[in-house]
């Protein structure tokens, strides 16, 4: 018998004795035989209902949705922000990280909310961290390294020309993707890799080759420094190193953190004002004249100048890539 029917029949019975009972003993039997059926049928209501309780519940309880709240940016040093790990772009309005939906290498400004996509030869994209305000920049003559300004609103790399042969720098501006070109004198300046890389607000540095090792070594002498808008030439960087952006130099100038050979391994710390040049475990960005941030595998360091881990930061950003730093 269905719960709902035994419910409704012990309603009625107890509604029948409000209205008054026969009286005698008979109506005393009749009353007692009520009471127990009513009993067992309250019984048998109270099993039901928690039977269905005990279905029901856990069903609606693993049927709400569940939701993640994305992970917020990380604190670091100095205002420093993750604002990548792979495809997962930090986005500056909310604080929290969202899923660019691309194929190829993401590269975000150190600052604003710009974001290069390298998808492969022929073209890059530059959009916003949502994909939206995109803009396509043709890269037939373009190639190497692309390395942002420090204020997030261009970009640098090696623009080349086959007939006759020329060499230089193009400067990207990265809302509207429009390309102004620089050319130098390539056989005066012999490069490698030739990867021009952003140095401070308004130059690039070119590594010049350190041929001494023979070809198969990229060792750099020097790095000769270049005017981003009007390519006038600017006296020479005595560091033997390729800083890796604008935020490898310290904020007073005096040290600069790059790579020596060009493997992306042997990365070395230089002293300016002394030519002292000693090992260091990280491609590194300067919080202060003292202090740096390296990220590697999936973590953040905070070390000393002489390359001393003093704090770890994990990033708590879903999916596995490369961690992009940036200002906040």
């Amino acid at each position: 018998m269905r719960f709902e029917q035994l419910l409704h029949e012990t309603i009625e019975e107890m509604s029948a004795e409000l209205t008054g009972p026969p009286s005698g003993l008979a109506a005393a039997s009749m009353a007692r035989g009520r009471r127990i059926r009513r009993t067992r049928r309250l019984a048998a209501v109270a099993a039901a209902v928690a039977a269905v309780v005990a279905v029901a519940l856990p069903w609606a309880l693993l049927s709400q949705p569940q939701r993640r709240a994305e992970p917020a940016a990380p604190g670091l040093p100095g205002g420093w922000v993750v604002t990548a790990v792979g495809n997962q772009v930090l986005d500056r309005a909310t604080g929290e990280y969202v899923t660019l939906p691309v194929d190829g290498t993401v590269l975000p400004a150190p600052v604003g909310d710009r974001v290069l996509v390298d998808a492969g030869p022929g073209s890059v994209r530059l959009m916003n961290v949502h994909g939206a305000d995109a803009v396509t920049v043709d890269t037939t003559d373009l190639g190497g390294a692309y390395s942002w300004s420090p204020g997030g609103d261009r970009l640098v790399t090696r623009v080349t020309q086959k007939e006759p042969f020329k060499l230089g720098y193009a400067v990207i501006d990265a809302r509207t993707g429009a390309v102004t070109r620089h050319w130098i004198d390539h056989e005066q300046y012999d490069c490698g890799r030739c990867n021009f890389v952003w140095f401070d607000h308004e130059t690039v540095v070119l590594p010049i080759a350190d041929r001494s090792g023979g070809a198969g070594q990229e060792l750099v002498d020097r790095l000769e420094a270049f005017d981003v808008t009007t390519g006038r030439h600017y006296n020479p960087v005595p560091a033997g190193l390729t800083p890796s952006g604008p935020f490898a130099q310290s904020p007073g100038g005096q040290y600069i953190v790059g790579d020596l050979d060009g493997t992306g391994k042997n990365w070395r710390l230089i002293d300016l004002s002394t030519g002292q040049l000693w090992p260091f475990p990280y491609d590194a960005v300067w919080v202060n004249s003292d202090e740096l941030l390296a990220a590697h595998d999936g973590k953040v360091y905070v070390l000393t100048r002489q390359g001393t881990v003093t704090a770890t930061v994990d990033v708590h950003v879903p999916g596995p890539g490369r961690i992009s730093l940036g200002r906040g």
